[in-house]
Formats: C-alpha cells, structure tokens, sequence
C-alpha cells in the first residue's frame, strides 16, 4: 500500500477545507493509506473563520473542526505538526531554496509590487516568516525520521512554509505532487507534479499528459474550457460576475477600421519565482503599450484598453502608480478608448470584436488565441511556447513588420486549454459542510468579525486598511479620461 502525506493549514488554498477532504477521500478511494499533516501551528498570519461565538452571535453557523472530523471518518489519519524539539538554522542552499518565495508572500501580502513601500513592515513580516518556515522545516524533519510517506501532496507550492515542505521532500527523495483550487473548471481542485506558476515544467510536460487525446477531443475540451470562462457570471473568472452580458461579434462590423484591443495585467506575485518570469526589459505594461499604440496609429487602427479588474484590490501606492501611467498614455493617444478596471464592460465582448490583441500574461490572451485572434504577448506567460502568438519583449521587438497579422493556428491553444482540464478532479465538498455563508461571498458583517480571530493586531489593522484602499479603489472615476463603455 503506497503511504501518502497531505500538507495543509487554513487558507493553504481557495475553499481550502473542501479542496483538502476532497483530496483525502480520493486518494483514499485509490487505496492509498492517508495522513494529514496540518501545520497550522506554524501560522504566521491565520486566514480561517471568525471564532465561533462571534458566528453564532451573528446568527451563523461555523464548525471550524467539521473539515477534521469529516476526514478522520474517511479514514485517513489526521495529526498537528509539532514544534522542533531542535531548532537548527537552515543552511545557505536551503535558505537560496526557498528565498523567493519568501518575498512572493510579502508581495501578496502587501499588495505591491515594491516592498519598500512599505519600509519596516515587511521587514518584520519577512523576518517572521522566516522563523516559521524554519519551525515546519525541521518539525517536517523530525516526523518524517519516523514517518516518511512514498509521496507528499503540497498545497501549490508557492509561499514559504509550501516551499519548505517541497525542498525538503525533495531532498529525503520524496515523491511530491501538488494541489491547488481549480484553475479551468468550477468546483474542482488541480492535482498534478508541477507547480502551477511554473511556465517552463508545466508547457514541457504537456506534450507527454496530452498524448493520449486525439484532436477532436482537444478540440472539445478547449471549447468546454471557453465556454466556462465566458459564460455569464463564469465560476472559473471571479470578476465577471460584476460585468454586462458578453456580446459576441458578427461578421458586420458598426466601423469598417480594424481594432486593437489592450488588456492590461494585474500584477502577480508569481514574479518572485526568478528567471523563468523575467525574460523582457520593459519597465512597466504600458511603456509597451505605447510604442505598440504609435505605430498602429500610423495605420489608423483603432485602439481600446481594459484594465484589469483587480487592480480595485492593490495597495493604494500601486493603485495611484498605474492609474498616472495609464493617463501618461491617454495624453499620449487621445483617441485611445479606456475601459477602467471597475467597468462594467465585458472583457469577452471586447476580445470578440478585437482584430487584433495585445496582453502582458494575462489568460485573456490564451482566450484570445483559442477564438483565433492574432494576440501579441509583451511579457512571459504560462502558455507563451505552446500558444501561436508573438512575443513583443524588448523595444527592438516593435516594428511594422512584427504587428502584421497572421492566420492563427488553434491548435496549441487548444492542446494546452486540454492539458488544465484533463488534471482537474470534481470537489465532493462544498463551503456548506462547514459553514453557513460563502467565505469567498462572505457579508462584510462577516468580514468585520475575521478581525477577533487570532492575529496580531498590526495584521488587523492591515486588513482594515487592505479594505479601505479596496473601497476607494473601486470608487475610481477618472478625471482626464472618458470611459464609452458606461
């Protein structure tokens, strides 16, 4: 019988508690013997339920053990990682492992994309999460002298105390899989060997996970990967709940000019994870942006811009940084038509009546070259040597010969829309086994009480403020700009 260890804690995912039982009760159903190992105790900031008087106050029901209860009846074994009865430092190699993922967690916490902004906070946080990621390393350590499981099952991988249980199953030669909330379906959950920011394992593997799938049915699970992302209030794209019902374009265009439709990228924290991410020299989006606008304009190409819906949830600084560079364009291209990240426009319509379309990374993109779009990329994306787009990475890439437009070729899209589908498995749990709202929906009533649950109070006034800059955020109304989408 094949032993498997599962690391977890509140929060290590989206719908973390039904994703994590969800998996048990799979890997159980294949006869695999199970131990969870929840390393809450190594928490440096916890995301989890208010406490329960607080709910029950509220009229609301919360059972934060139900998650635990619910597995050991499955019957796997459910244990708390304890601390180290022996804290030693972690050596230079280790701490080079896992380093960037350090400051990935400080830049999603944060919201921005330049830690000194925020001075000594994150020095403190940084210093914090170090310590902690030391405590599960070596409590991981001491478990697995006496217990060491075949695989371990990793929630994505991406923070510190995720990346230090990977370095060091890796290093005992433990078989490592990851988990993570689903990216491509609804209600499902992402079980695969590869981290899902990793660009380069993830595109190098999908020739090998998608070779038993002939065309038609790439074709049919791309189709079905689409259909999810532009349905009306999709359960795979989050911010389309807030947008217009999606108008696909026809044959007959209201303007005979082509259009070139921008889709500004949200900042992502994945940036953190090294060279694989940094393969273009721009210092901004929309320094691209403007040296691609110039030479359309020259053609008469008509241009539009969305910016992404979630920069309603960066910092303030971050928030006021691309908001000047954006009305820097504007200044640039009057004729530039802007759809701001709190419009109602929908994007899809948008990338339907594109002739031509132009991303950082954003997935809109790999949309864009499934319905047949020309689509330019101007920084590193997870399907860029896969997809039949062009890279537009430094300055001497722009010419008028590199914005030409071409006939598309789907099929790499499609192949790669397969390869997220084919490695999503159903959730058999959902927010109602554990609570009486939707955490991810929560009522800002229910917001508020997070605040008593147990953080250090600088972390409460973060989220206070995180909230504030939010609100502010999604009550934008330019001033120098006109929106034609509202």
């Amino acid at each position: 019988m094949t032993s498997v260890a599962v690391i977890y804690y509140p929060g290590a995912t989206e719908k973390s508690r039904s994703v994590v039982a969800s998996l048990v009760a799979d890997q159980l159903s294949l006869g695999h013997s199970v131990t969870l190992i929840d390393i809450s105790a190594f928490t440096t900031i916890r995301q989890d339920f208010p406490p329960t008087w607080v709910a029950r106050a509220l009229s609301h029901r919360v059972d934060p053990d139900a998650s635990r209860a619910e597995i050991v009846r499955l019957g796997a074994t459910y244990v708390f990682a304890q601390p180290p009865h022996h804290l030693v430092a972690l050596d230079d190699q280790q701490v080079q492992a896992i380093g960037a993922s350090v400051e990935s967690e400080l830049l999603t916490y944060f919201r921005t994309d330049r830690l000194e902004e925020v001075g000594a906070r994150a020095h403190r946080l940084r210093a914090k999460l170090w310590n902690e990621v030391a405590r599960t390393y070596r409590s991981l350590e001491e478990f697995f002298s006496t217990h060491r499981p075949h695989t371990l099952i990793i929630p994505n991988g991406r923070t510190s105390r995720q990346k230090a249980a990977r370095v060091l199953a890796e290093s005992l030669g433990i078989d490592v899989l990851l988990y993570e909330n689903g990216r491509a379906r609804p209600d499902h959950y992402y079980l695969g060997t590869t981290q899902p920011h990793d660009r380069i394992a993830s595109q190098a593997e999908l020739p090998l996970l998608t070779a038993s799938l002939n065309a038609s049915e790439i074709s049919a699970l791309a189709q079905e990967f689409l259909d999810l992302r532009m349905g009306e209030g999709s359960g795979t794209n989050q911010f389309s709940t807030t947008w217009s019902q999606a108008r696909i374009a026809t044959s007959e265009k209201a303007n005979p000019s082509q259009r070139a439709v921008f889709f500004s990228s949200s900042f992502d924290e994945y940036l953190a994870f090294g060279e694989m991410w940094m393969i273009d020299s721009w210092n901004h989006q929309f320094e691209d942006f403007d040296q691609i606008m110039t030479l359309l304009e020259q053609k008469n190409i008509s241009l539009e811009m969305r910016l992404h819906p979630n920069l309603a949830n960066k910092s303030r600084a971050y928030f006021r940084r691309e908001i000047a560079n954006v009305k820097s364009l504007k200044a640039k291209h009057p004729p530039l038509v802007i759809h701001w990240h709190n419009s109602s426009t929908n994007s899809y319509s948008l990338l339907s009546q594109a002739d031509l379309v132009f991303v950082e990374r954003s997935t809109t993109g790999l949309e864009g070259s499934l319905l047949g779009k020309p689509v330019w990329i101007t920084q590193a994306s997870q399907w860029d040597e896969v997809a039949d787009i062009r890279r537009l990475l430094a300055p001497s890439d722009i010419s008028p010969q590199t914005l030409k437009p071409w006939e598309v070729d789907c099929s790499g899209a499609q192949r790669f829309a397969a390869y997220w589908m084919i490695q999503e498995h159903p959730l058999h749990y959902s927010w109602k086994n554990w609570s009486s709202w939707n955490p991810e929906s929560a009522p800002i009533v229910l917001k508020i009480a997070t605040l008593l649950g147990r953080n250090p109070w600088s972390h409460r006034v973060h989220l206070l403020r995180a909230e504030w800059s939010k609100w502010r955020n999604r009550r934008f109304s330019p001033s120098l700009t006109r929106d034609d989408s509202n």
